[in-house]
């Protein structure tokens, strides 16, 4: 059985999320499909910082803040009065809020539009 790996700190994932932001990071992402040398980029420019993560890790890592910053911002688009919070909204929000949907797999995540025919 694979070991489980230590919890991101408050610290480590706020790093990890500026390092994500990056420009140069954003359209290296944008521009393949096959994002193997850009998350070692990140595991390695996390490891300066003084963390340590494999690029698995902080592939794992992006897609599950993603898949919780949809969510929230789903819900939230829904709901009124419940709206829900979270510590990373504000962060992923910058980076991934006003993103067109059709830039790369790792562009826009929430531009979902309803097709409706025109009969």
């Amino acid at each position: 059985m694979a070991k489980k790996s230590t919890p991101w700190s408050v610290d480590e994932v706020t790093t990890f999320l500026h390092l994500i932001a990056d420009d140069k990071i954003q359209r290296e992402l944008d521009g393949t499909t096959r994002n193997l040398k850009v998350f070692q980029e990140v595991s390695a420019l996390l490891s300066v910082r003084g963390y340590a993560r494999t690029f698995q890790q902080c592939r794992d890592k992006l897609k599950k803040l993603k898949s919780e910053y949809r969510a929230v911002k789903e819900h939230n688009g829904w709901s009124g009065s419940d709206r829900r919070s979270w510590k990373w909204f504000d962060l992923m929000n910058d980076i991934y809020g006003s993103r067109p949907s059709s830039v790369g797999r790792e562009g826009g995540l929430c531009n979902r539009v309803a097709v409706v025919p025109a009969w």
